[in-house]
């Protein structure tokens, strides 16, 4: 009877697993539709820490995450497994107090958790997939309040769960291209795609184009005067600054646009089903988002950030490359004319001495 118990659990896990993987949660970039969830966790269970924790196979990854900077933990991390096994609310007053729970990761490292509150996160299915947790470097009690609130947003989750089945774009790539090629395609300061991520995102959005006759477009964009940023405040502010950049243009772009960081303070978004003139709207969308208020770092940084952005879109018989070698022209023409501005690129790469 126990090997056909470890059976079933195994059978059980297998399901789970496959769950996530249609789903393209594990190792995939950040989305607003989560991050407003753990903004708001935070808010309500006024901790400084919230996140929307996801159970791979021996990770635990933060889909989302508001006030921490780690990715994941493993699996069998004690306060993990202790949130992932209780079939109610997991609170624990002071984990310092727990022998067991003092040695997780997230006690002894940041966020160096003391209170911690979660609730278990179910699929469309009805899988348990991961948690919604609050965590403080304080003490602390949860009301009934407080937990009712969390009940109310991982309510909130799951509703986001099973409306991004039908909608998500990207899907279908992400489950090709598996969980151990995805960890590598994800920039793991900004949580948006890296260029190995962007160059298999423009493979199969091209593929698309050409297959079904459809317009693809890019949106280059580099952040103004970047370099004065990381000379006045610091390389680690200047991190701040571009991980707020990448969360502004997730906003900001549509649902089915795919945000990528180009390398260094430059960033590409794809623009599948986007013509010439909706790219522009786009882009003038994405510089605006950008710029319209100043990033604040501390108590006191208050950092006004601009950029430039070159947009090009895909003409016949011309590769992804070229398409955004046009957009890499336009960029520096947006910069040449002034900075924080749109251009789009001409429909051919000009030449050297080609006039």
């Amino acid at each position: 009877m126990a090997q056909v118990g470890r059976r079933t659990d195994s059978v059980q896990e297998r399901t789970r697993l496959d769950t996530l993987e249609r789903l393209a949660l594990l190792y995939t970039p950040a989305e607003e539709s989560f991050d407003r969830i753990t903004r708001l966790a935070a808010r309500v269970m006024r901790t400084p820490v919230a996140a929307l924790a996801v159970l791979g196979e021996d990770r635990l990854w933060f889909k989302s995450r508001h006030g921490l900077q780690v990715n994941e933990v493993p699996r069998d991390d004690a306060l993990v497994s202790g949130a992932l096994g209780s079939a109610g609310p997991f609170v624990v007053r002071d984990a310092l107090a727990d022998g067991g729970l003092a040695r997780s990761s997230l006690v002894v490292n940041a966020p160096y958790a003391r209170f911690f509150a979660s609730l278990a996160v179910r699929a469309p299915d009805g899988a348990r997939i991961g948690v919604l947790c609050a965590v403080d470097g304080e003490p602390r009690e949860a009301s009934p309040e407080d937990l009712s609130l969390l009940r109310d947003l991982v309510a909130v989750a799951e509703g986001e769960l099973h409306r991004r089945q039908l909608t998500f774009r990207q899907g279908d790539m992400i489950r090709e291209l598996g969980e151990a090629r995805r960890r590598s395609m994800v920039d793991p300061l900004t949580r948006v795609w890296n260029r190995a991520g962007l160059d298999a995102i423009l493979a199969r959005e091209g593929g698309a184009a050409r297959t079904h006759g459809l317009p693809l477009s890019v949106a280059m964009i580099d952040l103004d005067h970047f370099k004065g940023v990381n000379d006045r405040f610091g390389h680690g502010v200047g991190d701040i600054v571009l991980a707020e950049v990448a969360r502004r243009l997730r906003v900001a772009a549509r649902p089915v646009d795919s945000v990528a960081r180009f390398g260094g303070e430059e960033f590409v978004v794809v623009l599948p089903d986007c013509n010439e003139a909706d790219a522009r709207a786009v882009a003038e969308r994405l510089r605006r988002r950008v710029g319209d208020s100043p990033i604040v770092v501390g108590q006191a940084a208050r950092i006004p950030v601009t950029c430039s952005v070159g947009v090009a879109t895909l003409q016949a018989d011309e590769t992804s490359d070229v398409m955004l070698t046009r957009a890499d022209i336009a960029l520096y023409d947006a910069k040449s004319d002034g900075r924080d501005r749109v251009v789009v690129a001409p429909p051919s790469v000009r030449r050297p001495g080609g006039g």
